[in-house]
């Protein structure tokens, strides 16, 4: 991964920036200190499907618990009926 300053990337933006649409990622440093890294942004499902993180499968993959609460009640009934349920009264 290439390591620009904050000067390069204002003064040269349209240079890099098509080093990093042709897939380049670029850390970003000002005053010494990593900022932010560039990286591609990618409109295709196909490479955007390739990007996903791998731990999130299990999370996919699992069932869904459905709504827990009443969508017919307002918050504050929510919020009284948890009072109640915790404290008693």
């Amino acid at each position: 991964m290439k390591t620009i300053t904050a000067k390069e990337l204002r003064d040269n933006l349209e240079s890099i920036a098509k080093r990093v649409s042709s897939g380049e990622h670029i850390k970003v440093t000002y005053r010494h200190k990593p900022v932010f890294t560039l990286t591609p942004s990618f409109s295709s499902p196909d490479k955007v499907a390739s990007r996903k993180m791998p731990g999130l499968e299990a999370f996919d993959k699992a069932p869904s618990k459905g709504y827990m609460f009443d969508k017919n009640k307002s918050i504050k009934q929510l919020y009284h009926e948890s009072l109640v349920e915790k404290y008693g009264k």
